[in-house]
C-alpha cells in the first residue's frame, strides 16, 4: 500500500543532486596542522575547502585502490580537497593525524556515519 501526502511538494532531481556541488570551508585545528605547537602562538583561522564525495567518485576510488587498499583514504582526500589542490604524492606526505582529521570531515560532509570501533 502506497500512501501519498498531497500537501508536501516532492523533491526535484536537481534538488536531490545539489548537495554534490557544494563546497564547504573547514577549519583545520592548529593542533592538527602543527602537532605539539599549541602554546607557541594564538590560533589563526586555518581553512581548507572540501566537497562531499559522490557515489561515482567513490566507486572510482574503490576501483583504483583494488590492489592497494591503503590508497582509499588518500584518494578520498585528493578528490574531496578543493583548495588547496594537492597531488597524490603531497597527500601521501601528510601526517597521520591530518589524514584522520580530513577523512572524518569528508565522511561527515558526504553523509556517512562514523566508523564503529
Amino acid at each position: 500500500m502506497v500512501m501519498t501526502m498531497t500537501s508536501i511538494e516532492p523533491l526535484s532531481a536537481d534538488e536531490l543532486l545539489a548537495g554534490a556541488a557544494l563546497v564547504f570551508d573547514v577549519a583545520v585545528p592548529p593542533q592538527v596542522l602543527r602537532p605539539g605547537s599549541e602554546g607557541d602562538r594564538p590560533p589563526e583561522p586555518l581553512v581548507v575547502q572540501l566537497r562531499p564525495l559522490t557515489i561515482g567518485t567513490f566507486q572510482l576510488i574503490m576501483k583504483a585502490s583494488r590492489q592497494e587498499a591503503g590508497l582509499i583514504p588518500l584518494l578520498m582526500i585528493k578528490e574531496s580537497l578543493v583548495r588547496p589542490q594537492l597531488s597524490l604524492d603531497q597527500v601521501r606526505a601528510m601526517p597521520l593525524g591530518m589524514v584522520n582529521f580530513f577523512i572524518g570531515q569528508i565522511r561527515h560532509l558526504s553523509g556517512l556515519e562514523e566508523k564503529k570501533t
